[in-house]
């Protein structure tokens, strides 16, 4: 049964993906550049919601995402389906690795998204995306990050890199910590995407507890800011992770 319903909604998303993709261009053609935003908004939201139908998603949301200025919103990472989540809550502007700027629909909606693309290894890239990320929240976006840099399963909350918030040091932006908490829990380590989605895909539901905690005090040292969004992030995946047992007994 699980291999069924991992190949059912694995076409499924490829549908979807494509469909949408294949609406939103050809309506966006018909539209001036001032109208295209919202066209946007619209077809991201519709987007990301169904995908997280699909894949049996289940929120249980705490906090709000629901900003109307610049801001710097940075969460755990643990799987794929952390992108859809955030994007599905705060319309974001998502900074993303390099690599999928290539892949076939998924890279193709992320460039539509304004996604800001870096590679961790070139140095240049990472000047560049910092560039950006400051030049979004300045000009009133809001930009989702996940400063770990990478994947990781369990509750533990590794380093973040501080280099996103010396993008936005002395803007006066908010900085919203999030955390995610999974059940069953997920690891998109090594395998391939296409892997670890057929992998989430073959679940009957994922639940998934989101934590919004306040914005953090403003920090001049961008390292200082780095430590402690990691310890508030962690402190809110356990808070998680507590309502997900308490609501599993």
């Amino acid at each position: 049964m699980s291999k069924l319903r991992a190949f059912l909604r694995t076409g499924g998303f490829i549908g979807w993906s494509a469909g949408n993709l294949a609406a939103y261009e050809a309506h966006r053609l018909l539209l001036s550049e001032e109208a295209r935003p919202a066209l946007l908004a619209r077809y991201r939201d519709r987007f990301t919601h169904g995908v997280l139908r699909l894949f049996g998603v289940e929120l249980l949301m705490r906090g709000s995402l629901d900003l109307d200025r610049g801001a710097l919103v940075v969460a755990n990472h643990q799987s794929a389906l952390d992108i859809g989540v955030m994007l599905s809550l705060s319309r974001g502007v998502l900074v993303s690795r390099h690599d999928v700027a290539d892949w076939p629909l998924l890279g193709r909606m992320a460039k539509h998204g304004s996604t800001i693309f870096v590679d961790r290894d070139d140095r240049r890239s990472g000047a560049s995306a910092l560039r950006e990320v400051r030049r979004r929240v300045k000009e009133g976006r809001v930009v989702v990050a996940f400063p770990e840099g990478g994947t990781f399963p369990g509750d533990s909350v590794h380093e973040f890199h501080p280099g996103t918030f010396a993008a936005v040091r002395s803007l006066g932006a908010l900085v919203i910590p999030v955390g995610l908490a999974y059940s069953p829990a997920v690891h998109y380590g090594k395998e391939s995407f296409t892997e670890h989605m057929s992998n989430v895909a073959a679940r009957e539901k994922t639940r998934i507890a989101v934590h919004v905690g306040d914005p953090l005090p403003d920090a001049s040292d961008a390292r200082a800011a780095a430590v402690a969004a990691r310890a508030e992030v962690e402190r809110l995946v356990h808070r998680g992770r507590t309502e997900l047992r308490a609501t599993e007994r």
